[in-house]
């Protein structure tokens, strides 16, 4: 398990290295460049030590956070994921088990309405209707933030009022964490519903049924370490459509991230930022995947075997 660990995180670390040569090249070699008066050699190294440091210093004198604004939109793409999982591992086992044949097919109805629903038409109503009981924008500053996550700083600070603190934050954010985990919450019981109803007809469960008694020991022993494990590299795979979608509600609810980095990239043509924004967005949908790898063999430490068959 720990050779196949090291194999992930080895070819992680050498995703995030092509992409930080596209970055270079994207920067580099685009007009007006902050590295045109610089060699090759001595622009490359300049490029990778302000990446390595985590500040970019533009020509204009501003310095780009790239640390920070990644571990912001990172901090809003777990909080999701936390939040669709879990909604969606207990509606996914329920459908997978029932035989409620007009509730599954509600639930599954309900599903696919959200799902077909803009991101963007969906928070605009939401907007809409909750904006004189939930707050709307973040209290968030990210130019005085120690780790670039807001829930970290406050846990992290020495305030005696952290507790109250750390619960408005939450109350900043539920709202665009509920709507950004509406999608990956339907994922989330489709493939987990699809999971336990392959498992559950497998032979091996039909035997646990005969010598168990217990319906729950069935379902805690046999049924979901066998099917779960298998769910989770599966919802890695639409991290870049949460990824998207996460950008999408910085931009709506005016929340400092890569959403409002590219936005602000996009209107005053800086290609600087732009292929910094590559090679964030690179990294956090390389990292989700890395975890969601990780999880699944720390769950299921059997399961990388399937890799070798």
């Amino acid at each position: 398990m720990i050779i196949y660990i090291l194999k992930k995180i080895v070819t992680f670390l050498f995703i995030i290295c092509v992409l930080a040569q596209i970055s270079f090249c994207l920067v580099y070699f685009v007009p007006q460049s902050i590295f045109s008066d610089l060699t090759f050699i001595d622009a490359y190294s300049a490029f990778f030590k302000q990446l390595l440091q985590g500040q970019f210093r533009l020509m204009s004198g501003e310095t780009v956070p790239f640390f920070d604004t990644l571990l912001t939109t990172f901090e809003l793409c777990i909080l999701a994921l936390l939040v669709a999982l879990f909604i969606g591992i207990p509606l996914g086992i329920f459908l997978g088990l029932s035989n409620i044949n007009w509730l599954n097919t509600t639930i599954r109805l309900g599903c696919l309405i959200f799902y077909s629903c803009p991101i963007v038409m969906l928070a605009t109503l939401v907007m809409f209707y909750l904006s004189s009981t939930l707050p709307m924008s973040m209290n968030f500053d990210i130019s005085i933030s120690v780790t670039g996550s807001s829930l970290l700083d406050i846990i992290l600070s020495s305030r005696a009022d952290k507790l109250p603190a750390l619960w408005e934050q939450l109350h900043y954010l539920l709202l665009p964490t509920i709507i950004l985990a509406i999608q990956p919450s339907i994922v989330t019981i489709q493939l987990v519903s699809e999971n336990v109803k392959n498992t559950s007809r497998q032979n091996y469960i039909k035997m646990a049924i005969i010598r168990e008694r217990s319906p729950f020991k069935i379902l805690r022993r046999h049924l979901l370490p066998n099917s779960i494990p298998s769910t989770i590299p599966q919802l890695t795979y639409n991290t870049t459509t949460l990824l998207f979608l996460t950008m999408v509600i910085e931009i709506l609810f005016n929340r400092v991230g890569l959403g409002q980095w590219v936005m602000l990239a996009y209107r005053n043509h800086n290609y600087f930022i732009i292929s910094i924004a590559i090679l964030a967005c690179g990294t956090v949908i390389s990292l989700l995947t890395l975890l969601g790898e990780i999880s699944a063999i720390a769950i299921y430490p059997l399961r990388h075997k399937e890799h070798y068959a």
